[in-house]
């Protein structure tokens, strides 16, 4: 017995010290980036209508955009940034035209919101968020908001592969936005629906690329019809180091910046712990049950009907029968009375002594 109450000890010991080591691991503070001046990045981007239905049967157009931003100054509160772009747009209709813009604004990076001006976001209510940056730190689960879209963190280690740097994969924090709202425009009347995927840099928490699929339903001149707006962007030169990541990076959620987070280790760190916890118990239980007593067959109650008797009480001349008496005891096991002259239990068989 002194040897599994030692073992537990031990086990008691061990699993606090790891559970510590643990919630210190996954504790660890992670902070927001501090935007720097001379911040950048160049992108191309991608607008593409098709899938049309009704009124937009055999429709298509594409929209090809090259832009760059750059933070020229920084402090804790404001940052004066620049912008252009330009775009080239054609239709199967055989119309194109083309736009290019450029000028200056400021942000915040604590509420992540455009302050003066805008890189060309028009048509957003107040305030309206930066599409472009995001708050690193914030944990899988955590929201934030893109223009006006919100967004939810789904990983901090998600692999992405960027067509514009040769289809590398690099690592990104991975979030989603969903939203539905009412189109009026030259595309006509209609209700849409989008579902938008957008990547960032685990460091800096700048963009690296994303994902927007819409579905459009309505009318157009007053004909029904339906049809499909994507929009694909990519960085092709930045700044900050992205981190070179495997096509088979899983989209776990894990936390941290860099190209270590600290959740997985935490999370696995976690997972040790309840092992190493469950085998201390199992061990404990298992000694502590092989010390105690003897395994026996389970008891079974006397059966409730009355065994029938052999002793014929009216055939034969009574006989005078002496009955000695013998003490009887309860069985230390199933608590059954038996005689004291018996070896072991006649009901769960256990020994006697």
């Amino acid at each position: 017995m002194k040897a599994g109450r030692l073992t537990k000890v031990l086990g008691v010991m061990l699993f606090s010290s790891l559970l510590a080591t643990a919630i210190a691991a996954s504790s660890h503070p992670v902070s927001a980036y501090t935007p720097q001046k001379g911040d950048y990045f160049h992108y191309s981007e991608t607008i593409t209508v098709n899938n049309g239905q009704g009124s937009y049967t055999g429709y298509t157009d594409q929209t090809q955009v090259s832009g760059m931003e750059q933070m020229n100054s920084a402090n804790e509160s404001t940052v004066s940034a620049s912008y252009s772009l330009s775009y080239q747009y054609s239709s199967n209709q055989e119309s194109s035209t083309s736009y290019s813009s450029s000028g200056k604004f400021t942000w915040s990076p604590n509420s992540f919101t455009y302050v003066n001006g805008t890189d060309d976001q028009v048509g957003y209510s107040k305030p309206t968020y930066v599409w472009f940056a995001m708050d690193p730190a914030l944990p899988v689960g955590g929201t934030f908001y893109v223009l006006n879209t919100q967004f939810t963190v789904l990983s901090k280690n998600c692999s992405l592969q960027l067509p514009t740097k040769g289809n590398e994969y690099v690592q990104t924090i991975r979030t989603e936005g969903t939203r539905q709202y009412q189109r009026n425009d030259s595309y006509g009347v209609f209700t849409a629906s989008y579902t938008w995927y957008e990547y960032f840099d685990p460091t800096t928490g700048y963009v690296v690329g994303y994902n927007y699929v819409e579905q459009d339903t309505g009318q157009y001149q007053g004909q029904a019809g339906s049809f499909t707006y994507t929009d694909d962007l990519y960085v092709t030169s930045t700044s900050y180091n992205l981190v070179l990541a495997s096509a088979s990076t899983s989209l776990t959620a894990n936390a941290g910046s860099g190209s270590t987070p600290y959740l997985v280790y935490s999370a696995a760190f976690l997972a040790v712990v309840v092992i190493v916890a469950v085998v201390v118990y199992t061990a404990t239980r298992r000694r502590g049950k092989d010390e105690s007593l003897p395994k026996h067959p389970q008891y079974t109650p006397p059966p409730s009907t009355p065994v029938e008797s052999k002793i014929d009480l009216g055939s034969k001349p009574s006989e005078q029968v002496v009955i000695r008496e013998v003490a009887k005891v309860n069985c230390k096991y199933c608590g059954t009375l038996i005689p004291s002259t018996a070896d072991t239990c006649p009901y769960c068989g256990g020994p006697r002594k």
